[in-house]
C-alpha cells in the first residue's frame, strides 16, 4: 500500500522545508518537492517530524502503580501506556526498568523487574503500536540481579544497559541530609531504619567493583549499548569511558558533562528539566548544559509529553532553531542507540512520523509507526490516501 503526505513544513536533513512524502509499506519510499504528487493528503502547514526516540523513561512504573499499593495488571498497563506514548509522538521507547533488590521502590526487585521485561517483550510482539524496547538499569550493589540481567541480554530482550549508584556520598545523594530529604518523607523511615539501610549500602558498595567489571565485559562482548547514570565528577567519567561506556545520562554538573563529551561520550538530560527550567532533584538545569553545548539528547525521564514541550521551550524560550531542537529527540538518539533505520525523514528509512500543530501550545495531532497511523486526533482526521 502506498500513501502520500504533503506539508509546507517537513523536517528533512536538518531544516524545515516543503515536501511530499511517499510512504510504501513500512518505509519512506521517496521525497518529492511540495505539490508534485497527485492524491496526497495535504496537511497544510502542520509540521511533519520523524517519530520521537526516548532512551530513558520510568513512566511504565507509574502506569502499573500510579499510587503506592494500587497496582494494575501489567499487560493492560502496557497497552494503555503504549497509546499515551503514541499521543506524545514517541514511536520508539526504551522503558527504563531498574534492578535493585535494596530499593525502597517496590517495583525494582530482581524478580519483578525481570518479569516486567518479559512482558514488555511479549506485548511488543503482539499488542502494542509503537516499538517498546528495554533499558535495563543495574544498581551496582544489587549483586543478585546479575544472573537475571545476563539471561535477558542473551535472550535479546535488553537493548540498553545503564549502571546506577544511588548510595550515600555521591551522585544525587552527596550527603546524608540529601538522602534523607528524598527517602524519609516518602517511605516514612525511622532513624534506626535509615542507619540500617545506609550501612548495608556502604558494605555492599565495597564489594561491587568486581561484579561491575564482569557485567561491563559481558555487555561489551555482546555489543550492548552501555550508559552511566547521575555522574558527578570527571574521575568517574574517566573510569567509565575506559571501560567502554558511551553514554552519560543526567550528569549532575557542567564540569562532568563537558568532560564526558570530551571523552567522546554522548550526554543526555531529562526533557522535564528543560520544560520546567530546573532539575526536580536540585541538580544543574538542562538548559545550562544545552546553552554550553554539553547536552546531546533529551529523554522523557518520567514525563513522556515533555519531549515535545521541551523542543518548543528550546526553540521559543532559548532561541534555538526548531530543526536543531527536534534533532535532540529524533536523529541524535537514533544515532546514539545505533538505530540506523529511523530518526530521520530519508528514503529507505522507517515511516515513523509525527504531525505537529504548533501555532499555540504545540501538540501532536497524528503519529505514524511504520506508515500506520497509531494516533490521529480530530484536528488531523484526513487519512493518507492509498494508491
Amino acid at each position: 500500500m502506498m500513501q502520500i503526505l504533503r506539508s509546507k513544513r517537513v523536517y528533512i536533513d536538518g531544516k524545515i522545508t516543503p515536501a511530499d512524502l511517499v510512504l510504501e509499506h513500512d518505509y519512506i519510499k521517496k521525497i518529492f518537492p511540495h505539490g508534485t504528487c497527485a492524491e496526497a493528503a495535504d496537511l497544510g502547514d502542520k509540521l511533519i517530524s520523524p517519530g520521537f526516540i526516548d532512551l530513558h523513561s520510568d513512566s511504565v512504573e507509574q502506569e502499573i502503580e500510579p499510587r503506592p499499593g494500587a497496582e494494575f495488571p501489567v499487560r493492560s498497563a502496557l497497552v494503555e501506556l503504549d497509546k499515551k506514548l503514541s499521543m506524545a509522538g514517541i514511536t520508539t521507547m526504551f522503558h527504563a526498568i531498574a534492578f535493585n533488590d535494596e530499593s525502597l521502590v517496590g517495583r525494582r526487585g530482581t524478580e519483578v523487574a525481570a518479569n516486567l521485561i518479559e512482558q514488555v517483550w511479549d506485548c511488543n510482539n503482539s499488542l502494542l503500536g509503537i516499538d517498546n524496547l528495554v533499558h535495563a538499569r543495574y544498581e551496582i550493589t544489587s549483586f543478585c540481579s546479575l544472573t537475571a540481567i545476563k539471561q535477558l541480554v542473551d535472550a535479546g530482550k535488553v537493548q540498553l544497559l545503564s549502571l546506577m549508584d544511588h548510595s550515600l556520598g555521591q551522585g544525587q545523594f552527596r550527603s546524608l541530609e540529601m538522602w534523607k530529604r528524598y527517602h524519609v518523607p516518602v517511605f516514612k523511615l525511622s532513624d534506626e531504619r535509615v542507619k540500617e539501610i545506609v550501612g548495608l549500602q556502604k558494605e555492599k558498595k565495597s564489594r561491587s567493583q568486581q561484579h561491575l567489571e564482569e557485567l561491563i565485559q559481558f555487555a561489551n562482548e555482546r555489543s550492548i549499548l552501555l550508559a552511566s547514570h547521575d555522574d558527578d565528577c570527571c574521575e568517574k567519567i574517566d573510569i567509565l569511558s575506559d571501560m567502554g561506556i558511551s553514554i552519560a545520562e543526567f550528569p549532575l554538573n557542567m564540569e562532568t558533562a563537558a568532560h564526558a563529551r570530551s571523552k567522546g561520550m554522548a550526554t543526555g538530560m531529562g526533557a522535564p528539566n528543560v520544560v520546567r527550567g530546573k532539575s526536580q532533584s536540585g541538580n544543574i538545569s538542562a538548559r545550562e548544559l544545552l546553552e554550553k553545548g554539553h547536552c546531546d539528547f533529551l529523554c522523557s525521564d518520567y514525563h513522556p509529553t515533555s519531549m515535545l514541550q521541551a523542543v518548543y521551550a528550546m526553540h521559543r524560550e532559548m532561541g534555538r532553531s526548531l530543526a536543531d531542537s527536534l534533532a535532540c529527540i529524533t536523529s541524535v538518539p537514533a544515532k546514539i542507540s545505533r538505530m540506523d533505520d529511523r530518526g530521520e525523514i530519508v528514503a529507505g528509512k522507517l515511516a515513523d512520523l509525527v504531525v505537529i500543530e504548533d501555532q499555540d501550545v504545540a501538540k501532536v495531532v497524528m503519529t505514524l509507526k511504520s506508515g500506520i497511523p497509531v494516533y490521529n486526533s480530530n484536528s488531523c482526521f484526513c487519512m493518507p490516501k492509498a494508491a
